[in-house]
């Protein structure tokens, strides 16, 4: 049966609602993003970036040093000189707070607090199985989309998978398991992710067959990390700020054009993404710098596989500004085989 208002049916009226919509941008459905910070470490907050982020320790043309630059999200580590210019070329995917309590021989004891209400939907409590230790992902709901965050590098993991969490929960205790961490740089390592392909086993079996997956679609490489920091910052200016709009202030650094597949299941779960649309031939999608898909604009040319577009022009080489996604410096570049791999698991082929 279908009901009539005034003589209008209502499965017209929500089809104007839905172009309403359309025409508005799906920005105009975001929810706030409503974080908080995860141990009692506030200080990026009150402007004292030193005292919150977690230090590197950096040999770089014979001199060492501790930045703590080298604990913020994206190029901050690694650096490398390119005739008189210093690039950071090892991108970090999430930030390091480093902990403001420890015990008499220094272990830290910083509670991590789950920062938004969610579902844990991941915990891996062997160490030896992740370059990030012990670590959890939660899934959290912000404007009818899921996100997760990902805490790691953990001593002990207070949560099971399944468990329902509230903001400011207890859910582990900060560490230094993992690679390359030792007990005076222990620190949590937080990410805000997009989830890329909700079928990461096939993915993961097809290019890396003998490596094994431990992590289910949990894995890291399946985990795509905005800049939280920056994020935590816009929201302290303005709490009303929603996902969309955030990612509408990034810069894009290069567009490529990949078959529409049907396989492709990022833009059900962030349809924002697209502006709403579902059908294309082609689909042009927009990257930052850390390779993070920020748009999808529908096309109507037939490809084959991948095509790069666009790159923003740098007289350096891309793929130490690229995670090697992109290869080539200036007005010589294309996709490397990274960036073809990348690409499908964003747009698997059919």
């Amino acid at each position: 049966m279908r009901w009539r208002i005034a003589g209008v049916s209502c499965k017209c009226l929500v089809r104007s609602a839905l172009a309403a919509v359309a025409q508005l941008g799906f920005s105009a459905l975001g929810q706030p993003v409503n974080i908080v910070l995860p141990t009692d470490n506030h200080a990026l907050l009150n402007g004292d970036k030193a005292a919150f982020y977690q230090y590197v320790k950096r040999d770089f043309e014979g001199e060492s040093s501790a930045p703590w630059e080298g604990g913020q999200y994206g190029f901050v580590r690694n650096p490398r000189k390119f005739g008189a210019t210093v690039l950071d070329t090892r991108f970090h995917e999430g930030i390091d707070i480093q902990p403001l309590h420890r015990a008499a021989n220094g272990e830290p004891l910083d509670v991590i607090h789950a920062i938004a209400a969610g579902k844990v939907v991941y915990a891996n409590n062997v160490p030896s199985f992740s370059n990030y230790g012990r670590y959890i992902v939660i899934e959290h709901q912000f404007g009818g989309c899921p996100y997760y965050s990902l805490c790691a590098h953990l001593n002990a993991v207070n949560v099971t998978i399944g468990e329902q969490v509230s903001q400011g929960d207890a859910i582990a205790v900060m560490g230094h398991t993992g690679e390359g961490i030792d007990r005076e740089r222990s620190h949590v390592h937080l990410e805000l992710n997009l989830l890329l392909n909700a079928d990461f086993e096939r993915w993961s079996n097809k290019y890396f067959p003998r490596d094994g997956n431990r992590h289910g679609n949990y894995n890291g490489q399946n985990l795509d990390g905005m800049d939280i920091g920056r994020l935590y910052l816009e929201l302290s200016k303005n709490p009303q700020k929603t996902i969309p709009e955030f990612f509408q202030e990034e810069t894009t650094w290069y567009r490529v054009l990949v078959p529409a597949s049907t396989r492709m299941d990022l833009l059900r779960r962030y349809p924002w993404l697209s502006g709403g649309q579902t059908e294309a031939k082609t689909w042009e999608i927009s990257f930052n710098q850390a390779g993070i898909p920020l748009h999808f604009e529908a096309r109507t040319q037939s490809i084959e596989k991948p095509v790069l577009t666009w790159v923003k022009f740098s007289p350096y080489p891309y793929g130490v500004q690229t995670r090697g996604y992109i290869q080539g410096s200036g007005s010589d570049f294309s996709l490397s085989k990274d960036g073809e791999r990348y690409l499908d698991l964003i747009s698997p082929s059919d």
